[in-house]
């Protein structure tokens, strides 16, 4: 059983996509399988990866709220995770931020999030044009590559071959959407449920405000 995963700090409004400076190169040596080795050793499992890039909170905190973590933790996999920037899920509607963000629509969230996952370990130097990537939940994603410009859909790849232990990632800066999520019904029902809890708000004020003349007539 993985260890836990340490949550993420919560997330506002930054979109600093900045990551972590990168290290400077280690000086060649005669022989350096040994680093590689140690390298692969270093390496963290795919959600505690994420939580590790400032420019992924976002995500981060969405795999938590989808209750992803443990799926993509520990020896599961290996995976290919197209994660989408701060940036990208600022991009999105405000009303479809909002409803995905319910507990109650943490399925729809999930169904998202897994579009986001390859099966398999693809490196970049791996995705040539017109291919597909099959996702953990069954779909595909269309691989547009001209030159070293690579693109998953409509998403481009802003930086890849970020290793974890079962897995690469690479940041992309657009959310993907799948074919089969309609995201104009989810937000027709979302808004209807929103009008149905301040119906019952009212209708609760309306029977706080009766109880109150009631009691003020008896007295």
């Amino acid at each position: 059983t993985p260890a836990p995963v340490p949550a993420p700090k919560p997330v506002g409004d930054d979109d600093d996509d900045d990551d972590e400076p990168v290290p400077a190169p280690t000086p060649v040596g005669d022989d350096d399988d040994d680093d590689d080795d140690d390298d692969n050793d270093n390496l963290v499992d795919i959600p505690r990866t994420i939580i590790q890039s400032n420019s992924l909170a976002i995500f981060a905190s969405s795999l938590y709220e989808a209750d992803l973590v443990e799926t993509y933790s520990g020896s599961n996999g290996p995976y290919t995770v197209f994660a989408p920037t701060n940036d990208a899920f600022n991009k999105l509607p405000d009303d479809l931020k909002r409803c995905l963000s319910k507990p109650e629509n943490q399925r729809e969230l999930a169904y998202i999030l897994n579009y986001h996952i390859g099966i398999g370990r693809i490196m970049s130097s791996d995705l040539v044009d017109n291919m597909s990537v099959q996702t953990f939940d069954g779909g595909f994603l269309a691989v547009d590559r001209n030159g070293d410009i690579v693109r998953i859909n409509q998403a481009r790849i802003i930086r890849s071959d970020t290793m974890a232990s079962n897995g690469v990632i690479h940041t992309i800066d657009s959310v993907l959407v799948p074919s089969g999520f309609d995201v104009a019904a989810f937000l027709e029902s979302c808004t209807d449920s929103d009008e149905d809890d301040d119906d019952d708000d009212d209708d609760d004020d309306d029977d706080d405000d009766d109880d109150d003349n009631a009691k003020g007539q008896r007295m």
